[in-house]
């Protein structure tokens, strides 16, 4: 199936993840140091990174046939379970959605640029509660892929009636909120009651460990959980947020559900970052548009409303840690910060003209300040978002007539200086983002207008319950009778 065609509208409203596993792999044989001269085409740099080793291991650990998954229409030759690919004929990115069972399990491959230059398979595998014993299996199974490798340290585990190792890398992957140190023995063994454990959180978080050597502050199976705290790395032993669990003292179930349930978020956001950049590789730093390139050509007001632009965004994507909560926050945003938030090329970078005319203005004899058309669309969306999220939406909303529809909340502003007015319409031209690293079509649409604008201000947006996407900013016509 093609990629865009996956069910994300349906997978969002019903698929509840409780964990999930991230395997990021280097490019095979070496490739890495190859010189770029050796390409000599799209295709060589895709046959680099081929999904099809990772899904033969896992058609492997579930008794699957590799021939009947690889047509990718359903069929794994085990009754009740299946296996539907989203992909187009590049192969990557590729989604997954997969039942076994009573279990349903989301898999995303797509390259990564995490390290230098060359790009990184990455698989990020997310499940419900029923996928729980999958997952643990998979942790196993998939151990053979990663950058460290041979692992200095093994976990002896018993997953599906078996005794497996379970491979402990030596660096972290990263990524992750909260990180973990485990100490194997001399010999790089944990003990059974530490491996056990390391199996329901192996890929849900930066786990790492190190052979015990003479010296060590850590006993064998002594165990350090780096929680986050502000802005600090969370690679250092010297971590401030550090728990550290002797060897004997056990990690308590609460402690790995959040460790499991904070892996859904951050693979939902990396995942959301890795199609965003696939989809959008960007222009660099000397793009038109950019500060550091013919800012001299630039008029002041619109280099002061990207600057206003890329400030509501902060706040938006990293909501400040304030004690007066909202009230903290410069430009009052609540809805667009909860969830998954995403943010297109398109309104992350919009076109001088898109910017040129929407700074504040003085109005009346008195030159009272009015609002100016980006603040003006934040709180727009901010109002709708909130409506959108709320218990019973109005269809009218959901699918905004042609003519649109008034914002709620909106309609006080009409007595402020430039008497702003709002309306949400639909899209004219749909397109398509990412929320929760999965595609959504974007549909609808927010507008603003001042009594003295030529034209009016739009943002494209799509909301679920899960998040909101940002899809672009533009100039459109100021629609007409609106009463």
């Amino acid at each position: 199936m093609p990629f865009l065609a996956f069910p994300s509208e349906k997978v969002l409203a019903e698929f509840q993840p409780v964990r999930g596993l991230l395997v990021t792999a280097p490019l095979p044989g070496g490739a890495d140091n190859r010189p770029v001269v050796d390409f000599q085409s799209l295709a060589d740099l895709t046959d680099l990174h081929d999904p099809r080793p990772l899904i033969a291991r896992i058609c492997q650990e579930m008794g699957y046939d590799p021939n009947l998954v690889a047509e990718g229409e359903g069929e794994t030759g085990v009754p009740g379970h299946s296996w539907m690919t989203y992909c187009d004929e590049t192969w990557l990115p590729m989604l997954v959605r997969w039942q076994a069972g009573d279990a349903q399990l989301i898999l995303t491959f797509a390259e990564t640029h995490g390290r230098g230059m060359y790009p990184d398979l990455t698989l990020s595998i997310l499940g419900d509660a029923a996928a729980l014993p999958i997952l643990r299996r998979l942790a196993v199974a998939l151990t053979p892929f990663h950058f460290a490798q041979p692992s200095r340290c093994e976990a002896p585990v018993q997953v599906a009636g078996r005794r497996r190792l379970l491979g402990i890398p030596e660096i972290p992957l990263k990524g992750f909120d909260i990180g973990v140190h485990v100490q194997g023995n001399a010999a790089g063994l944990i003990g059974p009651a530490r491996a056990e454990e390391l199996a329901d959180i192996a890929r849900s978080c930066g786990l790492s460990s190190l052979p015990f050597a003479e010296g060590d502050a850590l006993q064998p199976d002594d165990l350090q959980l780096w929680l986050p705290l502000g802005r600090e790395p969370m690679d250092s032993f010297s971590h401030p947020a550090a728990i550290e669990f002797k060897a004997g003292q056990p990690l308590a179930p609460e402690w790995i559900q959040l460790i499991q349930r904070q892996s859904v978020v951050a693979l939902r956001r990396r995942m959301t970052q890795a199609l965003g950049s696939h989809f959008d590789p960007g222009a660099g730093f000397l793009r038109p548009d950019s500060l550091l390139y013919g800012v001299e050509q630039q008029k002041p007001a619109v280099i002061a409303q990207r600057l206003h632009l890329a400030g509501i965004l902060q706040e938006i994507e990293n909501p400040p840690r304030n004690p007066h909560g909202i009230f903290g926050r410069t430009f009052g945003t609540n809805f667009l910060c909860r969830g998954e938030t995403s943010v297109g090329p398109a309104l992350r970078r919009p076109e001088d003209d898109v910017l040129d005319g929407t700074e504040h203005r003085p109005y009346g004899r008195e030159g009272a300040t009015g609002f100016d058309l980006l603040t003006l669309g934040v709180l727009a969306l901010e109002l709708m978002v909130k409506h959108l999220h709320a218990e019973k939406v109005p269809t009218e909303m959901m699918h905004p007539p042609k003519q649109g529809i008034p914002i709620p909340g909106f309609a006080d502003l009409r007595w402020a200086p430039g008497a702003p007015r709002a309306r949400l319409l639909p899209v004219d031209q749909s397109s398509f983002g990412f929320i929760a690293g999965l595609p959504v079509r974007v549909d609808k649409r927010v507008v603003v207008w001042r009594s003295d604008d030529p034209q009016a201000l739009a943002i494209d947006f799509a909301a679920t319950r899960v998040g909101t996407h940002l899809a672009a900013l533009r100039r459109v016509p100021i629609p007409v009778k609106v009463g």
